[in-house]
């Protein structure tokens, strides 16, 4: 798959729904604090990067909103 569908990645349910609230409050932290605690590395790194550049774009709000759209479909992904 493409970087952007990797960057949803599974934690467990209730780390779903922090991992939304993060990246609601902190763009792109959520996202790659995600990739590091998913059990599913080879979609770890891709999480990561999308997390930097989420991160990196929050200055102009694209980057939030694109944090807040990857935090719920990690929270929807999540068991």
């Amino acid at each position: 798959m493409g970087l952007l569908e990797d960057s949803a990645v599974k934690v467990g349910k209730g780390m779903g729904i922090i991992i939304l609230l993060i990246n609601v409050f902190f763009p792109g932290i959520g996202t790659i604090i995600a990739g590091v605690m998913t059990e599913e590395k080879d979609k770890s790194s891709s999480a990561i990067i999308v997390g930097i550049l989420q991160l990196v774009l929050s200055a102009c709000c694209i980057g939030w909103l694109w944090a807040i759209w990857t935090g719920i479909q990690i929270m929807q992904v999540s068991d």
